[in-house]
C-alpha cells in the first residue's frame, strides 16, 4: 500500500529531536511574541478550506531544526492569517502531516495526518473562526476518510468534527496539546468511520457564545504509525433558523415594546440594554368584524396569548446586526387595522444565549 509523506529516516530524525525537546507543560516558550490579535478576516471565513495551498501543517521545522516554542504552522509568519493548526490529546503520540495530491475529494490537495509513534492516534486539525455574531448558529462540515494499512490488526477509527462556541483551543504558541480530556464546550458530530476510498461528510452546527468560534477535525484511529486519515473540503456558513426562538415556548415577558404605526407600515422600538442582541418582531393582523385573518406566507402559530381566536404570526427578518437599542419597521400593512405584536431579541447574558420578548400589545395603522 502507498506510504503517504516523508521517508521513514527523515521521521525518525524528527522524533528523536522533538523526544529532546520535550513537549510537556511550561517546557515550551512562546515564540516571535505571537498573539491571537493578528490579522483576521473581516467577516467569518474558514481560512484554506481545501488545503489546497501547498503547505505542511508541522509542528514547525522550517529552520531545519525543532525550535523552542515553535508549534505553529511553517508559514504562519505573522503577516498571513492563522490558519489551520495540529493538535493531539495529551499522552498520546504527537500527529504529523503531509500535503497529499492522489487521495482528494476536491481541489488538488488534501491534507494527511499520522501519529509519529505509538499504536494509536487521537488528534486532528483546528481554525480559529474569528468575527462570527454571537447567539447566531454556524455549521462547519468536513469530508475525511480512513485509511489503514494493509493487515494492520485493528483497523478501525472514529471521524467528528466539532466546533467550540467560545472559540476556546489550545495555545499553540506554547503547547499543542488538548488537556487529556476534551472540554464540554465543544460540540461534537457521532462518530463515523469512512473508509479508503471513499470519502464522508461531516457536520456539526453549533450557536456562537463569543465572537469566535473554532472548527476542529478529529480522529481517534488505531494502529499508530500504519493509519492514515485524510481531511479535506472544509466549509464554514451561518444557518440561523428564520425564528429566533420556538414561538410555541416563548419565555416569560421582560421587554417594553412601543409601536409608530403609519398607513401601511410600522415601526416597532425596545431596548436590551446593557446587552447586546439581535432582534426581529412578530406581528399577526387581528380579524375585522369576526373575520378570517388573510393567509400570510411564513406564517408561524402560537398558542392563544390575548384571548379569543389565536393569532396567525408573521416574523420580519431577523437583524443580526448585535445592539442594546432596537428598531423593527414592518411594511406592507393594510390601512386601518389592528396588528398584535411581539419583540423578540436574544443576545448574550452571563455567557449564555438569552431570549427576551415582549407581552403581546397591539398597534393599529392609520386610514
Amino acid at each position: 500500500m502507498k506510504t503517504f509523506g516523508r521517508s521513514l529516516a527523515i521521521c525518525l530524525t524528527l522524533t528523536v529531536l522533538l523526544l529532546g525537546l520535550g513537549h510537556s507543560d511550561g517546557v515550551i516558550a512562546q515564540l516571535g511574541g505571537e498573539a491571537e490579535g493578528m490579522a483576521r478576516a473581516a467577516t467569518p471565513t474558514l481560512q484554506n478550506p481545501g488545503f489546497d495551498n501547498h503547505r505542511w501543517y508541522e509542528f514547525n521545522d522550517r529552520y531545519g531544526t525543532w525550535l523552542v516554542g515553535s508549534w505553529v504552522p511553517d508559514d504562519d509568519d505573522g503577516q498571513r492569517l492563522q490558519d489551520w493548526r495540529l493538535w493531539y490529546m495529551r499522552d498520546t503520540p504527537l500527529v504529523k502531516s503531509f500535503a497529499e495530491s492522489s487521495i482528494i475529494q476536491a481541489g488538488v490537495e488534501s491534507v494527511v495526518l499520522r501519529s509519529y509513534s505509538g499504536d494509536v492516534q487521537e488528534g486532528g486539525l483546528y481554525q480559529v473562526i474569528y468575527n462570527v455574531t454571537p447567539c447566531l448558529q454556524y455549521q462547519f462540515q468536513m469530508y475525511g476518510l480512513s485509511r489503514p494499512d494493509d493487515g494492520l490488526s485493528n483497523p478501525t477509527a472514529q471521524l467528528r468534527v466539532g466546533l467550540d462556541p467560545t472559540g476556546w483551543h489550545t495555545d499553540p504558541a506554547t503547547d499543542p496539546a488538548l488537556p487529556g480530556y476534551y472540554p464540554e464546550s465543544i460540540i461534537w458530530s457521532e462518530p463515523q468511520d469512512f473508509k479508503y476510498p471513499n470519502f464522508g461528510l461531516l457536520q456539526v452546527t453549533a450557536e456562537a457564545r463569543s465572537d469566535k468560534v473554532t472548527a476542529y477535525s478529529r480522529a481517534l484511529a488505531y494502529g499508530g504509525t500504519k493509519h492514515a486519515i485524510v481531511w479535506d473540503s472544509g466549509t464554514f456558513q451561518e444557518v440561523t433558523p428564520a425564528m429566533l426562538h420556538d414561538p410555541n415556548a416563548l419565555p416569560t415577558p421582560s421587554l417594553s415594546a412601543s409601536a409608530t404605526p403609519g398607513q401601511s407600515l410600522a415601526q416597532i422600538s425596545w431596548t436590551t440594554e446593557p446587552y447586546n442582541a439581535v432582534s426581529q418582531v412578530y406581528y399577526a393582523l387581528r380579524p375585522a368584524n369576526g373575520g378570517t385573518p388573510p393567509d400570510y406566507p411564513h406564517k408561524i402559530y402560537l398558542p392563544l396569548v390575548m384571548g379569543g381566536t389565536p393569532p396567525v404570526w408573521t416574523a420580519s427578518p431577523i437583524n443580526k446586526t448585535p445592539a442594546s437599542v432596537h428598531s423593527v419597521t414592518l411594511s406592507g400593512l393594510l390601512p386601518g387595522r389592528t396588528y398584535d405584536y411581539i419583540a423578540v431579541s436574544r443576545g448574550l447574558s452571563g455567557g449564555a444565549c438569552t431570549t427576551w420578548v415582549s407581552a403581546p400589545q397591539q398597534f393599529t395603522t392609520t386610514p
